[in-house]
């Protein structure tokens, strides 16, 4: 703001200097001619005075003294000259006899008025005489003749300066006062510029200057309460788009993303921070997004499908809906993209209609078996003891198998329905031993090694009745699908705070994009062993619910060929 005061100081300065060297020019060159002319019309006059003594005088000697004492007065030498420039009578003896060459040869003097001619240094001053006998000439030094017009150049500029130092102590003062409110307001001003709405300005009341300061001091208090209020809502705004569970992308009317929310990078595990700023068809990795953008672009209109989209490796289902952004005029501004999570949905569908069909599958099969049977005994074949006892046999077999899906099936729908365990103290080592007891004769069929491991303590929180219902269905589980031969282990192991369950077998094991699917009901790995072995597909299910109701994890390991291992940690304390 100094520079801005320095160039206007410096302007308004040199204007004024301007002005004072033009004035000095044309006063110079008005006292030049009038001290001249002044100067002209007194040497006229003298010398016409000295023409005037002359013709009353004839005598040498007092001529030549009138004309010394008149030279001392000029300051001067004084020549009284004849016809032909011949000196008649002087002031100064060692003057030329003869003054032609001191008189402008080509100035032609048709009346009696001094005629001037500069030559050596002393100007020489003309008057021809009334009569036309002759003239007289006078000579001065030629700084002599200036120095009255040196005098008055003197005096004008001393005042010329004295009067500039006046303006200029005036200017600074004025000047300071001017710029002084408008270096303060472009302070704020650039203040307010880099985003400071708290900068302000002292105001000068009573100052017409002040008002600027005022109207900018106004100005800052409006743009801060603007900023506040634009801030606030920025942020709501923010907060809501970026917590919503859905997600969201913001596409101006060039094609350009505007906002990617947290949302839609969580659920597309994309590195979406650097789609800012780009078109969309240069980042999106998916087509069928690509497509929904493009056709609201080009109908204007809600756009809404389902579409199934590959996320690393799952496929996961989203309600993309694209709404176009208008204005009051009815012009396209944007778009905004919202996708919408139904892959769990999806999957609650198909679970709920794999179900069903597996149900009547399963219910079908045994309740088909019964009837038949049933139908032939009646025709006639219970009059055969072995026919009847034979097809009694299966009739009863049947009923089992139909009672122990019906059992399952309520076991997994209380399981399911957030049932309440009766938890208690309980020694896991204990209900692994009796659990392995009751199933060690399923493993001597099939000549199969049963070992249990206990390292450590291994009391625990739980509901007895429903570890050893996990216990049984996974050691079940693993004899089922472990060959002839094979061996099945079970480990108890105390960690520090947790109590692990392993279950490992060496059976025919799981593909890997099978195991997310063992969990499910009625999902079997191989259908036929399964179902000859009298399995009802609902055992996993039921583990995996109680593992929960324990606020337990499971986890598998398994590989075809090579077995499986069934991995359980349940928590020694579990929080009412």
């Amino acid at each position: 703001m100094h520079d801005f005061k320095n160039r206007v100081l410096t302007f308004f300065l040199l204007g004024i200097l301007l002005v004072f060297i033009l004035l000095a020019l044309i006063m110079g060159n008005i006292v030049h001619h009038s001290v001249k002319e002044k100067r002209m019309e007194f040497y006229t006059g003298e010398l016409s005075l000295i023409e005037e003594v002359l013709k009353t005088e004839e005598r040498k000697l007092i001529i030549t003294n009138i004309l010394r004492t008149a030279s001392k007065s000029l300051k001067g030498e004084i020549y009284v000259l004849d016809s032909d420039w011949n000196v008649k009578y002087t002031s100064d003896g060692d003057s030329p006899r003869n003054m032609a060459p001191y008189y402008p040869g080509d100035t032609k003097q048709s009346n009696q008025s001094l005629v001037q001619k500069n030559e050596n240094g002393k100007l020489y001053y003309t008057l021809k005489k009334k009569d036309e006998s002759g003239y007289i000439q006078f000579a001065i030094p030629e700084g002599s003749a200036e120095s009255d017009e040196r005098s008055i150049w003197i005096m004008m500029s001393v005042g010329f300066l004295v009067c500039f130092i006046i303006i200029l102590y005036v200017s600074i003062k004025v000047i300071h006062k001017i710029v002084r409110p408008v270096e303060e307001a472009t302070q704020t001003a650039k203040e307010l510029a880099k985003g400071n709405f708290k900068a302000r300005t002292y105001e000068y009341f009573g100052e017409d200057i002040g008002e600027l300061n005022f109207s900018l001091n106004v100005l800052a208090r409006n743009l801060e309460k603007m900023t506040k209020s634009q801030e606030s809502q920025h942020d709501r705004l923010i907060t809501l788009i970026e917590n919503m569970g859905s997600g969201l992308i913001l596409i101006d009317a060039n094609g350009y993303i505007n906002l990617v929310n947290k949302a839609f990078k969580e659920l597309f595990k994309e590195h979406a921070d650097y789609w800012t700023g780009h078109l969309f068809y240069e980042v999106f990795p998916h087509a069928s997004i690509k497509d929904i953008v493009k056709e609201t672009y080009l109908t204007e209109k809600n756009v809404r499908k389902n579409t199934v989209i590959p996320i690393h490796i799952e496929r996961k289902h989203f309600d993309v809906y694209s709404a176009p952004v208008l204005n009051a005029k009815g012009k396209l501004k944007g778009i905004v993209l919202v996708f919408h999570d139904i892959t769990e949905l999806k999957k609650l569908e198909q679970v709920r209609k794999d179900f069903v069909a597996n149900v009547s599958h399963e219910l079908k099969t045994p309740i088909t078996s019964l009837k038949g049977f049933a139908e032939t005994l009646l025709d006639g074949a219970g009059e055969n003891a072995e026919f009847r006892n034979k097809f009694l046999t299966i009739i009863l077999n049947e009923s089992d198998r139909l009672q122990a899906l019906i059992q399952d099936l309520l076991d997994l729908s209380k399981s399911e329905q957030s049932f309440q365990i009766e938890v208690q103290q309980t020694n896991l080592e204990s209900l692994v031993n009796e659990t392995v007891e009751i199933l060690l004769p399923k493993a001597e069929k099939k000549e199969i090694s049963l070992s249990v491991e206990v390292i450590g303590n291994t009391m625990m929180d739980g509901d007895p009745p429903r570890l050893k219902q996990i216990i049984i269905n996974l050691v079940s589980n693993s004899l089922t699908y472990t060959p002839v031969g094979g061996s099945v282990s079970v480990i108890v192991e105390e960690l520090e705070e947790h109590v692990k369950l392993v279950v490992k077998d060496t059976g025919i094991g799981i593909k890997e994009s099978e195991i997310p699917r063992i969990f499910e009901r009625f999902y079997r790995v191989d259908k036929a062993r399964s179902r000859n072995s009298g399995g009802t597909g609902l055992g996993l299910a039921i583990v995996k619910h109680l593992v929960e109701a324990h606020h337990g994890t499971i986890y598998v390991q398994s590989k075809p060929g090579e077995g499986s291992l069934f991995t359980i940690l349940f928590p020694k304390k579990i929080e009412s």
